[in-house]
């Protein structure tokens, strides 16, 4: 028996969500479960679509909600009448409501509300707007989907998340693809001409979320400090023209290294000496699970859940006017690679090894 599946995200271009999904999928047995996936694409193709399209996946690419929101109905309900799916699994959170209609009214067996955001600042109207979202999403979903308890409990309250209506799915990563090599990291350095540098590093996309304008501001401090340090950052997005502008209007944009979306990020791990994430939310970010895989300390913003703290390897810090306290972090840490190799077998004992979760799941779709 085959199971179709239709994702909805946003994008498949290597962000933290998409990653999570594609590396599920690469684990699971394609002869039990296919994906397919409907993105309204931000960019002309995703890294993940080749592999995708290869297995036999099908890429529908739609208007944005945002843009032309009866064309995007008319788009998804097109693809759902016609892909014969047992279950349709959205990312889109309580924003998947009218999805969800849609697929109960074609009689999908599985209706699957996935969220992957802890804490979202929004205004009062937003909520007073969400709470109808919620109701609709409520009422047309068969299964709520959360990363970790506190995306479940911001997202359908903590009484739905100890009561067991909410499936947990952890950000789980390929932890043998993750593990530290030093061979690998001095490879890496050399590639990107920082052999001799303190090497801090983001992976993550250039949108207001990830919080670069703070990010600037600490490495700013950073570099009136220290002169042997190298900021590596690693992704795109919808704000990067703005960011990166920022970057030379501060006087530091010469002294980053933007990579763009690279399918090489286990190796770039591998090169960094601390990780950075200031970000104003989040979800359960995989890239901090990746980061502890590979025995790589990461300074992380408190508004980012401490489920994350898999092992000793988060330290979180506040982001309100905190410039100078990151920074003094940032450069006070003493690397040391001797250890690097050991964290791997934690995250497998912590149930984030993604062999094991990825059978969860696809036991999930096919019962």
């Amino acid at each position: 028996m085959m199971v179709r599946v239709l994702h909805e995200l946003f994008s498949l271009d290597g962000g933290g969500v998409e990653r999570l999904v594609y590396d599920y999928y690469r684990n699971m047995d394609h002869n039990k479960v296919q994906f397919d996936f409907v993105i309204s694409d931000l960019y002309k193709k995703g890294i993940f679509e080749d592999y995708l399209t290869e297995q036999g996946c099908k890429i529908f690419k739609i208007v944005k909600k945002t843009e032309n929101k009866k064309k995007y109905l008319k788009q998804i309900e097109d693809i759902i009448d016609k892909g014969d799916y047992d279950v349709i699994h959205s990312h889109y959170g309580i924003y998947a409501d009218e999805v969800m209609q849609i697929a109960k009214k074609h009689n999908i067996k599985k209706r699957i509300i996935h969220s992957h955001v802890a804490y979202e600042p929004i205004t009062f109207m937003q909520k007073v707007k969400n709470i109808i979202h919620k109701r609709i999403a409520l009422s047309n979903a068969t299964d709520l989907f959360a990363c970790g308890r506190d995306a479940g409990v911001f997202m359908w309250g903590k009484r739905a998340v100890e009561s067991g209506k909410v499936h947990i799915m952890k950000n789980a990563v390929d932890t043998s693809k993750f593990a530290f090599s030093n061979e690998k990291r001095l490879e890496k350095r050399k590639e990107l001409g920082v052999e001799d540098k303190f090497v801090i590093g983001i992976v993550g996309r250039l949108s207001e979320p990830k919080n670069y304008p703070f990010l600037w501001r600490v490495y700013k401090k950073v570099l009136e400090k220290r002169n042997d340090t190298a900021l590596v950052v690693v992704g795109r997005g919808t704000e990067e023209k703005e960011i990166k502008s920022l970057a030379k209007k501060m006087g530091i944009y010469d002294k980053i290294n933007f990579l763009g979306v690279r399918d090489d990020v286990p190796e770039l791990l591998n090169a960094m000496d601390l990780f950075v994430l200031p970000s104003l939310y989040e979800g359960l970010p995989v890239v901090l699970v990746e980061n502890q895989s590979n025995g790589l300390m990461s300074l992380a913003s408190d508004k980012i859940t401490d489920e994350m703290a898999v092992t000793d390897l988060v330290n979180f810090l506040p982001i309100e006017g905190t410039e100078e306290q990151w920074a003094e972090e940032i450069c006070n840490y003493k690397p040391t690679i001797e250890n690097r190799k050991s964290y791997r077998q934690q995250i497998i004992d912590n149930g984030y090894d993604i062999k094991s979760a990825s059978l969860e799941m696809q036991n999930f779709y096919l019962k």
